[in-house]
Parts: structure tokens; sequence; C-alpha cells
């Protein structure tokens, strides 16, 4: 009875000093922060005025801008191979609460003629996010991988 009284003011002990993490200190979800670049070839839908186009080469930069907690503020700025304008498009996701190396954004159009709605699925693995896109409303998708500007990978 007496261990157990120890034990608790022990418990009680550590938590009155123990502060509290903020989003950049062991969260527990990987610090992302930071501009993601990436190429890939996007797919319209037959109702998209793109679609004649067929697979499109582009580019993108995922701007994190910002962690709070499991939540992610996010900038992506796309552009197809070539053109000197980028597109942008603002976003804000969530680390998954059962995997945190998972995450989901939900973009919307600011900038651009070609502006959609969409959803990332997302994973960061290996110092790498892996993305999913697709654009329902305007039947676009895609698979990018992004490293991170001034990674050696």
């Amino acid at each position: 009875m007496v261990l157990k009284l120890i034990r608790s003011l022990a418990a009680v002990a550590i938590l009155a000093v123990a502060t509290p993490s903020t989003a950049d200190e062991g969260s527990g979800f990987p610090q992302i922060v930071g501009t993601w670049h990436g190429t890939y070839l996007v797919a319209f839908a037959k109702s998209n005025p793109n679609h004649k186009k067929g697979l499109l080469k582009t580019e993108m930069e995922l701007e994190v801008t910002k962690l709070d907690g499991n939540l992610i503020t996010a900038t992506n700025r796309w552009r197809r191979i070539g053109d000197e304008e980028w597109i942008v498009e603002e976003a804000m996701g969530t680390f998954s609460l059962d995997d945190p190396t998972r995450f989901v954004l939900a973009e919307a159009g600011i900038s651009g003629d070609d502006v959609s709605s969409g959803i990332f699925n997302g994973v960061y693995l290996d110092d790498v996010i892996m993305v999913t896109y697709a654009g329902p409303g305007t039947g676009v998708s895609f698979a990018a991988q992004l490293v991170k500007k001034g990674s050696e990978k």
C-alpha cells in the first residue's frame, strides 16, 4: 500500500513539472513544414475541357506553412511543364489519428482559369511525401512523389 502511494505521488510530481508540447515539439506527427516539389502526369475525364490534350506533364510545389497538432495549413502551386505562371490553391488538412504518417488535404482554387477543388490523400515516408489527388468536380486525378526543396533526395 505504501509502495502504491509512493508511485502515485511520483506520477503526480512528474505530471506537475512536465511542460505541454507544442505542435512543433514532439506532437507525434511528422514535421513537414516547408516546400515540397515534384513532377507528375495528370489525367482528365472526358467531360473536362483538357481531356483532348491527353496526359499532361505537370509540376507542383506543396508549401506546408503551419502545423497545429494534427492540423495542416498548406498552399499548392502547380503548372504544366513549360508554363510560366503557377496556379495557386489553398488547402487545409489533418494527419490521421490512427496512423500519423498519413494525411488528407482539402483544397480550393484561388487563382487562374484551371483551379479546382479536390482532395489529396498523402503519406509521409522516408523524407518523401507521396500524394494521390482527386478533383471530382472537374474530373482530374494524379499521383505525385514530392521531395523537400533543398534536400539531397
